[in-house]
């Protein structure tokens, strides 16, 4: 049945209290079967006829939003207020129960939406300016001398810190929120545009060092974190226009310092999304001309990271998500995004596209571009011993070593490492090359025909999708063979494979060579350019 609209256009005068002479919040009513809708150009409130005393709730409600206006002019804002909504959800709008508007944290997240805030620092220090008035200065030594100043971890209050520990940071904000209004920067405040240099005076007064802020400036003013969601342990939400990403939490350590475990986390992501992309537009520059849309517009990530999780994880296509247990697969995991569901959005087919070509290009964007797959690999060698776990993943982890060091690897020089692309394909080479011998020791079925081993003895067929004959590769070996192949061809060449037809194409017509030709000279490109290879051979 249609709901028979009914409107009634109410002008309120509603004696509220006020910080200037700010015109009074105008709304219009509309009824509905289930449901009251009040309404202008900014601001838009749902209330269910299922809430008991809705007048009241109302009345509260737009008191706040009165007080918040009167403050700076309200931009945007829509709450849903339902007695169903047991749990607050809140995303582009405030979805929450009658009980939930009575609390601090929904005047927080109201003032956060009505000016599009994603810093809790900002919406931390607004809230007190703006609902408590004028307040005493409050001192905040003792958290800062022991710990960095972040105003990234500021956002990370509960529960990940002791009492005292809160309200140092929750004073920091509303000090820092106080002083940038003061020196007439409320403006950039309201947009989220403070820098660095805005708060250098306000950090020498107060005696605090900035050099760990600049260290993570690109984190300041584009996310905000948020536990009002019971499923997950924390959620972390950026803006789409740089890296879009959520990240739902799982697992977490109960310290206060985890934040600057996962300002690391961010930043490693943020370096990773940028290095893969800036290094097909430098290795592939005309792939990256035709295809650059796609490339630069990945659409928002929404990640799942469980560090107890029973699997490793992957991208799943088409959906825009991507479950994690490890950091280091992220960069991995994210090229699966951008080689293969942007370009399915864009409506750019590569659906007949090889698992080989796929898993290849992808493994070679993270080992070349994103640094965290050659920093887990270090890290894993550095610790394999001391775990007594070289059994488990190295078939003979003394020549591994040794092949390393007679090419000048020095594991223990990390940033050189993560510096040095050539260095990374080397390790990567030399350690898978060893693992297929794993593979083969544990008895799995590593070659079988017409398939691909991708892992934990999965075989993706390939019969539908050939290129010819000799299609088929494992999923560790075929990373080394990709490798060959962009080291012959160029980056440039095989990212353009993607896009072709692979009901007629062979490996002779692409190449120039069948199947068996590039494996030779794949054999003989990595006895020429790794010493000693043969040891492990």
């Amino acid at each position: 049945m249609k709901k028979k609209l009914s409107l009634i256009l109410l002008i309120l005068i509603f004696p509220v209290f006020t910080y200037g002479c700010s015109q009074k919040i105008s709304l219009l009513e509309t009824k509905a079967d289930y449901f009251t809708e009040y309404t202008n150009n900014d601001i838009s409130i749902k209330i269910s006829n299922t809430v008991k005393d809705k007048e009241n709730i109302y009345s509260m409600l737009l008191e706040d939003l009165q007080k918040i206006n009167s403050f700076s002019p309200i931009y945007n804002i829509e709450i849903d207020i339902d007695e169903k909504n047991v749990i607050p959800k809140v995303e582009r709008s405030i979805k929450c129960n009658s009980s939930f508007i009575k609390t601090e944290e929904f005047k927080k997240e109201l003032i956060k939406k009505s000016y599009d805030i994603y810093d809790n620092w900002i919406s931390e220090g607004l809230y007190a300016k703006i609902f408590k008035g004028d307040m005493e200065a409050l001192e905040f030594p003792e958290y800062y001398e022991e710990h960095d100043f972040s105003l990234f971890g500021a956002r990370f209050f509960e529960p990940f810190a002791s009492k005292r520990e809160i309200e140092n940071v929750q004073a920091a904000s509303i000090d820092l929120v106080e002083y940038t209004i003061k020196k007439g920067k409320k403006e950039e405040l309201l947009k989220n545009q403070v820098d660095i240099s805005d708060i250098e005076e306000w950090a020498k007064d107060k005696n605090i060092d900035l050099s760990y802020q600049r260290s993570i400036e690109s984190l300041m003013n584009r996310m905000e974190a948020n536990k009002l969601n019971s499923n997950v342990y924390l959620t972390l939400n950026t803006k789409e226009d740089i890296n879009g990403f959520i990240i739902d939490i799982q697992t977490m350590d109960e310290q206060y310092d985890v934040a600057e475990e996962l300002e690391d986390f961010i930043l490693k992501m943020d370096t990773s999304i940028k290095g893969i992309k800036e290094g097909i537009k430098k290795d592939a520059p005309n792939f990256y001309n035709d295809y650059s849309t796609v490339i630069e517009n990945v659409p928002k990530i929404h990640y799942y990271f469980d560090n107890n999780s029973k699997t490793q994880g992957g991208a799943f296509l088409g959906k825009g998500m991507i479950e994690l247990k490890r950091l280091s697969a992220q960069a991995h995991e994210f090229g699966h995004i951008l080689v293969t569901d942007s370009f399915f959005k864009n409506s750019i087919q590569i659906d007949n596209m090889p698992q080989w070509l796929d898993e290849g290009i992808v493994n070679y964007l993270d080992m070349a571009y994103s640094g965290l797959i050659g920093e887990e690999m270090v890290s894993d060698l550095l610790e394999a011993r001391k775990e007594d776990t070289v059994k488990e993943i190295y078939y003979d982890y003394d020549k591994v070593i040794e092949v390393l060091e007679v090419n000048d690897i020095d594991l223990n020089k990390l940033d050189k490492i993560i510096k040095d692309k050539d260095e990374r394909i080397k390790i990567v080479n030399i350690v898978l090359i060893d693992g297929i011998k794993v593979i083969k020791n544990k008895g799995l079925e590593i070659l079988v025909e017409d398939t691909v081993f991708v892992k934990d003895g999965y075989n993706a067929n390939q019969t539908l999708r050939p290129m010819d004959e000799g299609n088929y590769i494992d999923y560790h070996l075929n990373q080394i063979f990709t490798n060959y192949l962009i080291h012959e061809y160029g980056l440039e060449k095989l990212l353009y494979l993607r896009v072709e037809d692979f009901d007629i194409l062979t490996y002779e017509d692409y190449f120039g060579k069948g199947y068996g030709e590039l494996k030779v000279d794949w054999t003989e490109y990595l006895k020429e350019n790794i010493k000693a290879i043969e040891l492990i051979l």
